[in-house]
């Protein structure tokens, strides 16, 4: 009865004749090298020690290791088993070496559980997703509808230099007032108290922009130069970091709060038509 051909990869061989076959192509092996590959093969999956590869290769010749070790090595390059990681011959050491297994099919009742367990993780995460979303961002019916495409823009505390003037707390109610005339515009501006959370919990303006689902942020700064106080306002793409537009406005510091009115009025006025503009481009 012949011998059943051995298949492995794109490898077959025949026990009868020594001689591999890759995808149907005759490979040339050295015929003590082909012994020891149907040595292997017929012990496939179990470690063959040394001492048995050695009597069943060379059963009248008295061979070293090294002699095995050497035809392990031409037989792992015909194989193409060279790359470090071992697809075909296992070395055990200080026991042998062992062809490996063919690999076994997947469990079908493992591939169904697998399936169900990713299923049931994406359920999770989706329902996750889907609390976050109600939870923080989606608007209460007490939200003023805006236009389709109205950006989503949130003003972040301006820096303050200028002694006194910012003593007395010009910036907070100046990005206050500043924040009333943006939301007359038909946008969608985040409340200052929710920016101010953020920032007080040291977390940076790009970051928040991301968290809050941002368009643009509004930031500046407020100086005192003279008897003038100077209000710089920026508009910068949170995405990008560019900076869309930016305007200056000098006006007198004799009397902070009409400063503040007169600052904010220009600042929210300039920005709504900086905004306006992209969005029509």
């Amino acid at each position: 009865m012949a011998a059943r051909a051995r298949r492995f990869g794109p490898f077959t061989f025949d026990p009868e004749k020594r001689l591999l076959y890759r995808n149907g192509e005759l490979v040339a092996l050295m015929p003590k090298t082909a012994d020891l590959l149907h040595a292997l093969l017929e012990r496939r999956g179990q470690v063959v020690s040394k001492e048995e590869l050695m009597r069943r290769v060379w059963p009248d010749t008295r061979v070293e290791e090294i002699g095995l070790a050497r035809n392990i090595s031409l037989l792992r390059k015909a194989l193409g088993d060279e790359d470090g990681q071992s697809r075909f011959i296992e070395t055990i050491p200080k026991r042998g070496y062992r062809f490996l297994p063919e690999e076994q099919p997947a469990d079908p009742l493992e591939v169904r559980r697998s399936a169900r367990r990713l299923v049931l993780a994406a359920v999770l995460l989706l329902g996750l997703g889907f609390f976050v979303y109600w939870q923080f961002y989606r608007s209460s019916r007490y939200v003023p509808p805006c236009p389709p495409g109205a950006p989503r823009v949130a003003v972040i505390p301006f820096s303050c230099s200028g002694g006194p003037l910012c003593a007395s707390a010009f910036a907070r109610p100046f990005e206050d007032l500043l924040a009333a005339g943006l939301a007359r515009g038909g946008i969608r501006l985040v409340s200052p108290s929710t920016v101010h959370r953020y920032v007080d919990n040291g977390i940076p303006a790009a970051l928040m922009g991301r968290l809050l689902g941002l368009d643009v942020v509004l930031e500046g700064s407020v100086a005192v130069l003279g008897a003038d106080v100077r209000v710089v306002a920026r508009l910068s793409d949170v995405h990008s970091g560019r900076l869309v537009c930016s305007e200056s406005f000098d006006l007198p510091a004799a009397d902070p709060a009409l400063a503040q009115r007169e600052a904010a009025r220009l600042a929210a006025s300039s920005s709504l038509a900086c905004l306006s503009k992209g969005s029509s481009e």
